[in-house]
């Protein structure tokens, strides 16, 4: 050593000394930060620098698992260093075998198994908010943000370095992390920051930390220890911008005589995202012209039963940080409830599909009218506030959406056009969501308000869109006692519009008014408004070594209506349930730990009908090989359906029950197997059999493979086809209810090949081929309300014919007319993706995608292996190729 450098150390030895001497440490899990002039720290995964040597050490990591409270089989020692603008972690994992150190690659934020290092950082210092900053041997990195204690926003996204080492007794992580991506409060010191270091010790699945987390406990960031940095902090410049330049080309099949037709388009884009840090504590993110173009497509599903599908949320800007505007009680029991936001509202698909004038829908022979109208709506920019201020957590977003138009032209028979124009299919919008949530003592209260604007100058636009819709609530957390907590919500909803537009709200499948024979229900094609509220109640107990659990009570009435920003699956429903866990995290026997658990409840219209009756009985283990079990079964006694109809008189629900398997094997291995199984049977003969299968086969540190195939087959006896006026049906108040005996079957196969040449530079490749097809063998009669079984059409009451086209004309066999309905069905389709990403600097990306699909189908019913499955390839494709560049500035 140089004399320089054993004077560097002198010197920062007797810093640290001092320091320690002047502020002590409260208890073993106080680390103190030394602070280092700029520079002074190479960043290379070799914590051989003087500093390190001087810096305070922590030591001592407890298990979490597999035996909680146990000394960690290796040692771990981790260090912090702060300079003018960087915070320093360095970690030692010793290591007795490194040879067999795992050092798999894969994309950024990706979750893979492999040995992990991890710093967690709560620089508010609340016990509620913290950054957690991980890496692996290979260098793989994750970044999380947690927030409420407990609750992990996966999506974030920081600005940080780290560089790792593998050497004869170990491997080392070191990390730089600019203050500028930390939230905190500047000035002078000393500051105390939460702090948490973990380590994964992949061979053994043991998970170790410097300030021990007890599994007694729910929390989490309340559970970590103290960071004392004895220094003046500064306030950072938190000014960053991404812009990002892109091109797509789109070629798709179509129709040469379409005017609106092109075999190929080219759409160059430019766009911004800003991210400013207006306080300390508070960011401002902004986009404007977003771009989307390398998310995944939504996978094909086939919808009969006449609920609103939800699809996860994939767009960036919406994925990261939209956490902090939940409402949704920490380990509530409700799975019923409203999601008040849900951000595929914004952007969404048009809503107003037929916009040709009625005058052309007769046109002459030989003559054609052609339409253009959007995939989805344009967002003009958008904006997110979030952070902390005081003792507030906050959250603003707010979005504005182009209107939209749909464009036609008609032909008479001599290739003359006739007629052209265009209509709005989608108005402008405005789109608005504002949280914040407190805490008083121990008590957390906060608020929630979401608005919807639409310009409904356009007539008809008017009379399918409300004007506004705003939703308003407030929410409550107290800890009863230290293993016992209280949540609870309370909402209200007011939309308003036009009377057909509010009619149509009330028609629509989460409310249904228009029921016959829900005499406390009413159907007013007067309004101009509808309000509701919803509301519900938690207590829960969330701390326990083995015994967790609680109860639930929730209720939505008939008016409530969160649809407008939210996802909202029905409305006038109240329910009880109540649950216990009880959790082994220790060994015993041939497990590691294991869990069981067992869900009872029960759900009532506001008229007094139980529409819900549900036992669940759960469990779950990890064996001492590392394979995962899981078994879970329910029990669905006899209720009411008040869905079935559509709108129509309440029915009655068969008695119902399902059984579900599902085992993985060793996930440290490079062959990790997986399967799962359900058969669900009632009391009417349904009988449903689901399996999915999977292979995930890494033949190197590079490269994963991964195969899902699923199946699906299910016999229903009830499904709705249709239901029309028919004075003679006055049995069901003047309408006739058509159902079906439908067999159907999906078959599905996911594909995808993970790449990484490096952390930084990945290529992803996804296909996704899927086919269904859907069989009537009888179609029956809906001749009463409450009925349960239903006579069938030809076999108890009137005649039914199979026509040439393959649909079936019915005779009732009453007063009734003949009618025709519905015919067999097979869709199938292909997608297909492909992402090459190079993060060539840190937040700086290109982006090389293509994305593939195909679309097909048949009226017959059948799924053939050569027409529907080799015959996918012949289906006319539509291919976009996009490349984008965007560039980190800050």
């Amino acid at each position: 050593m140089s004399r320089y450098a054993l004077l560097v150390t002198l010197v920062l030895g007797l810093t640290a000394w001092s320091v320690h001497a002047a502020y002590g440490q409260a208890d073993p899990y106080t680390l103190t930060a030394f602070p280092v002039e700029a520079g002074a720290i190479l960043l290379d995964g070799v914590l051989d620098e003087p500093a390190w040597a001087s810096a305070m050490p922590a030591t001592d990591f407890v298990q979490f698992r597999p035996t909680s409270g146990a000394a960690a089989s290796e040692t771990t020692v981790g260090r912090v260093l702060i300079g003018p603008s960087t915070l320093y972690i360095g970690m030692r994992m010793e290591d007795p075998q490194p040879e067999h150190i795992d050092r798999r690659l894969a994309r950024r934020d990706l979750a893979i198994s492999s040995d992990h290092a991890a710093v967690v950082i709560d620089s508010y210092g609340d016990d509620r908010t913290a950054f957690l900053f991980r890496v692996s041997p290979g260098g793989v990195v994750m970044d999380i943000l947690f927030y409420d204690d407990t609750e992990a926003d996966r999506s974030w996204d920081a600005v940080w370095d780290v560089a790792t080492q593998v050497d004869e007794t170990g491997w080392t992580a070191e990390f730089a992390i600019p203050l500028s991506q930390l939230r905190y409060t500047a000035g002078e010191g000393p500051h105390r920051w939460g702090l948490q270091l973990a380590r994964i010790h992949f061979r053994t699945s043991e998970l170790s930390y410097w300030s021990p987390r007890s599994p007694t406990s729910e929390g989490y960031v309340s559970q970590f220890g103290t960071l004392l940095i004895p220094s003046a902090l500064p306030a950072p410049r938190r000014f960053e911008a991404v812009p990002y330049m892109a091109s797509a080309v789109t070629r798709a099949p179509g129709d040469p005589a379409d005017p609106f037709f092109a075999a190929q388009t080219l759409e160059p884009r430019v766009g911004l995202d800003v991210r400013l840090g207006l306080t300390s504590g508070l960011t401002l993110t902004a986009t404007v012209n977003p771009d989307f173009g390398q998310v995944e497509a939504d996978p094909a599903q086939v919808n009969l039963g006449g609920f609103e599908l939800f699809f996860e949320e994939r767009r960036p800007f919406f994925v990261e940080g939209t956490d902090v505007f939940s409402m949704a009680p920490r380990r509530a029991l409700n799975n019923r409830r409203p999601t008040l936001l849900y951000t595929r509202r914004i952007g969404r698909a048009p809503r107003r599909t037929s916009f040709v004038p009625s005058a052309l829908d007769e046109m002459e022979e030989g003559g054609a009218v052609y339409t253009e109208a959007p995939v989805q709506s344009t967002i003009l920019g958008a904006a997110k506030l979030s952070g902390r201020a005081g003792r507030f957590s906050l959250g603003l977003l707010n979005a504005t959406t182009r209107p939209e138009y749909g464009r036609f032209e008609a032909f008479d028979h001599t290739g003359q056009r006739v007629s052209d124009g265009r209509a709005v299919v989608e108005p402008l919008s405005n789109y608005l969501v504002a949280r914040a949530r407190g805490t008083y003592g121990e008590t957390l209260v906060g608020g929630l308000l979401t608005s919807v604007l639409h310009n409904t100058d356009d007539p008809v636009m008017a009379a399918m869109v409300p004007a506004t819709a705003t939703v308003a609530g407030l929410d409550l957390e107290h800890p009863l006692n230290a293993q016992w907590r209280l949540t609870a919500q309370a909402l209200g909803s007011t939309v308003t519009g036009q009377e057909e537009a509010i009619t149509a709200l009330q028609t629509a499948f989460p409310r249904v008014l228009q029921r016959p024979d829900a005499a406390y229900l009413s159907l007013d094609t007067t309004r101009t408004a509808l309000s509701g509220w919803a509301g519900e109640a938690n207590v829960l107990k969330t701390e326990g070594r083995h015994w967790t659990g609680g109860v639930h009570l929730a209720a939505t009435s008939p008016g409530f209506d969160a649809n407008a920003l939210g996802f909202q699956p029905r409305a006038d429903f109240a329910n009880a349930d109540a649950r216990i866990t009880f959790t082994q995290p220790d060994a015993r026997g041939p497990f590691a730990s294991w869990s069981a658990s067992m869900l009872g409840g029960a759900g009532w219209t506001f008229g007094g009908q139980r529409v819900a009756n549900i036992i669940v009985a759960r469990a779950r283990g990890e064996l001492r090989n590392f394979w995962q079990v899981g078994v879970s079964t329910y029990v669905m006694p006899r209720s009411y359906d008040d869905r079935l109809t559509r709108g129509g008189p309440v029915a009655r629900r068969a008695a119902e029950g399902s059984v579900e398997l599902n085992v993985r094997s060793d996930v440290r291995k490079p062959v990790v197997m997986y399967a799962a199984g359900s058969v669900l049977s009632n009391e009417l003969g349904q009988l449903g059999v689901r399996g999915s299968a999977g292979l995930d086969v890494r033949p190197s540190d590079a490269l994963t493979f991964s195969l899902e195939p699923e199946l699906d087959i299910s016999d229903q006896p009830r499904q709705y086809v249709t239901a029309f006026e028919e004075p003679a049906a006055t049995s069901t108040f003047g309408r006739r209810y058509v159902f079906g005996q439908l067999e159907a079957t999906s078959v599905a196969l996911e594909a995808r090949l993970d790449w990484t040449f490096r952390p930084t530079l990945s290529l992803q490749l996804f296909a996704r081929p899927f086919a269904s097809r859907g069989r009537y063998t009888a179609f029956k009669a809906f001749d009463r309300p409450g009925a349960l079984a239903l006579p069938v059409y030809g076999k108890d009451l009137g005649t039914a014919s199979l026509n040439a086209d393959g649909s079936t004309t019915i005779d009732p066999g009453d007063d009734g007319a003949p009618f025709t309905v519905a015919r067999d069905f097979t869709v199938r389709s292909l997608q297909g993706n492909a992402v090459l990403r190079w993060e060539f600097r840190p937040g700086s990306t290109l982006f090389l995608v293509w994305q593939h699909q195909r679309r097909g189908g048949e009226n017959d019913g059948a799924l053939r292996m050569h027409r529907d499955v080799l015959g996918l390839f012949g289906d006319p494709p539509t291919n976009v190729f996009l490349v984008k560049l965007s560039y980190w500035l800050g």
